[in-house]
């Protein structure tokens, strides 16, 4: 075979001779684990399978799953036996118990040998018979195979009577870390594996442990989740497309927080739902490439568009693998050529929603006005596609003060109250809005670091408010200006900045409310006296 594809270690460097290595491998390919699930019958197996494909494209892969389990599940590395008898710290198994566990153990009645017992491989150097004509007469070979035999023995009185539950303990954890990978892969790739506990037999019960892995999964995510008025209304509608199969476009303005909504509600499904954010790009093949590595489907630099086409809609109409969206006004051509037809909207519904795939569109409402523009310039009529959505989510226009609060609480969950508030009046002023709040948490994270300290004081979020963020953000300068007269018999509005100077004393509750008034422009947060009733 030609050598020339290796290189000598001593030769000068090339790059590329590194790129196969298999610390860069990707996880497991979704349109082979799509033709596994087609032979699943149950959702439950499906879901799994699907987990688990997710979690072999996350940092680390398979071999960090790998490694969590043996980390997490110790005692559950184990033979059925030892699971039975125990394997506390310091217990010793007699011959009995020896016997059980490594009749489970391949080799083990080889490799844990009692008392008394012979390895049949010393048997091999005992002669049964004469080599030559000579030993037969002289007898020479029974001396040689007595004192062969006596050897055996000798070697078979030496193995010990009982065995420490810690070796067979070894045996398996060895056994997991050099095998449990690959098993996990075969799970999820080989049709004749049944997802049932049993194998392999170092750990009986990996499918159960893996089954609530993903509970866990599920379980903390949904924890984690703080939902607004508006990440209620993104979960009900992706819930609702999970469930009937059906497409459904959820419509809200930029800054609002359904992109993170939408994240959320994904990562609380990796089971059954993959997440594409897509790019301002016009070519079909980053279209295609966007959709592939989201999907896990294997892609390269030298793929052809047509061919990840094919790829991905083959594995999404098998697998019914629910498809989110996002930046879903991305879709329309970003080309102004009057000819430029929406291909990337006919292929989602000829090849994913016309085949029952589940398919959530996240955008804002430039959305509709590429639709318009596409079909005032190339006569595209788009009655096709607005019949198949199953249901059209529009989102509110703003958040309540306490759902900016949660959101406050959400980025800087160490803030004080007085931080959190100030956090949401920032918002509710700036024409970033939900950025804003993250881009000052993060601020006073970094000022609080710079003065040797973990936790963020109130200090810091005035500081990162009125000294780094504002400045920034034309809409807050403007509403820490001295505040024009609303109308009159009106009280003029306070600057926000006085909120920022007050002493940092503990908030005492006093008859003020907060209104947001409109302005042509932007938002201007106000104090306003209470009247008297």
């Amino acid at each position: 075979m030609s050598n020339t594809r290796r290189t000598s270690g001593n030769g000068p460097l090339r790059q590329e001779r590194f790129a196969s290595s298999q610390e860069f491998e990707r996880g497991l390919m979704a349109n082979l684990v799509a033709k596994r699930c087609t032979v699943l019958e149950r959702a439950e197996d499906r879901e799994l399978v699907w987990f688990l494909q997710w979690r072999s494209h996350q940092d680390g892969g398979l071999k960090r799953l790998v490694a969590d389990l043996c980390a997490r599940f110790p005692d559950r590395i184990a033979t059925p036996a030892m699971q039975q008898l125990g394997v506390k710290p310091g217990q010793i198994y007699n011959a009995k118990q020896v016997e059980q566990v490594r009749a489970e153990i391949p080799s083990g009645e080889i490799d844990f040998l009692l008392k008394g017992e012979t390895d049949l491989a010393a048997f091999v150097s005992v002669p049964d018979e004469p080599t030559d004509p000579v030993e037969r007469y002289t007898g020479t070979w029974r001396q040689d195979r007595e004192s062969a035999l006596s050897r055996v023995e000798a070697d078979a009185a030496k193995h010990p009577a009982s065995y420490a539950a810690a070796d067979f303990s070894t045996r398996c954890r060895d056994a997991a870390a050099q095998h449990l990978e690959r098993q996990i892969g075969e799970l999820c790739l080989d049709p004749s594996i049944a997802l049932v506990d049993g194998s392999p037999w170092y750990f009986p019960t990996l499918v159960s442990t893996l089954r609530g892995l993903l509970a866990r999964h599920v379980a903390t995510r949904r924890a984690a989740t703080n939902n607004t008025a508006i990440g209620k209304q993104v979960f009900e509608a992706l819930d609702y497309a999970l469930a009937t199969g059906k497409m459904v476009l959820i419509d809200g303005r930029e800054r609002r927080g359904k992109s993170h909504a939408t994240k959320s509600w994904c990562e609380q499904h990796q089971g059954a739902v993959r997440y594409a954010l897509l790019e301002a790009t016009n070519d079909d093949f980053s279209f295609f490439r966007i959709l592939a590595e989201s999907i896990g489907v294997s892609c390269s630099l030298k793929s052809k568009a047509q061919e990840l086409r094919e790829r991905v809609a083959e594995t999404l109409q098998k697998s019914k693998l629910m498809l989110v969206i996002d930046e879903a006004h991305y879709l329309w051509p970003q080309s102004h050529y009057r000819h430029t037809t929406p291909g990337r909207i006919n292929w989602l519904m000829t090849a994913l929603v016309n085949h029952g795939v589940p398919v959530a569109l996240v955008t804002t409402p430039q959305f509709f006005r590429s639709q318009k523009e596409i079909e005032d310039r190339t006569h595209w009529t788009s009655g096709q596609f607005t019949g198949r959505i199953g249901h059209y989510a529009k989102l509110p226009e703003n958040l309540s003060q306490d759902d900016l609060r949660l959101v406050a609480r959400t980025m800087l969950p160490e803030g004080d109250s007085r931080s959190i508030e100030s956090l949401a009046d920032y918002a509710q002023g700036s024409k970033k809005y939900l950025a804003a709040v993250e881009d000052a948490a993060s601020r006073a994270r970094y000022l609080a670091s710079k003065a040797g300290r973990n936790k963020v004081q109130f200090a810091d979020v005035k500081q990162a408010i009125l000294e780094s963020v504002i400045p920034s953000d034309s809409a807050l300068a403007a509403a820490l200006a001295p505040a024009e007269k609303l109308r009159r018999k009106q009280p003029a509005a306070l600057p926000l900045q006085s909120r920022f100077t007050e002493p940092e004393t503990p908030m005492q509750p006093t008859s003020a409310r907060h209104e947001v008034l409109p302005s042509s422009e932007h938002k201007r947060l106000a104090d306003l006296d209470t009247v008297p009733s």
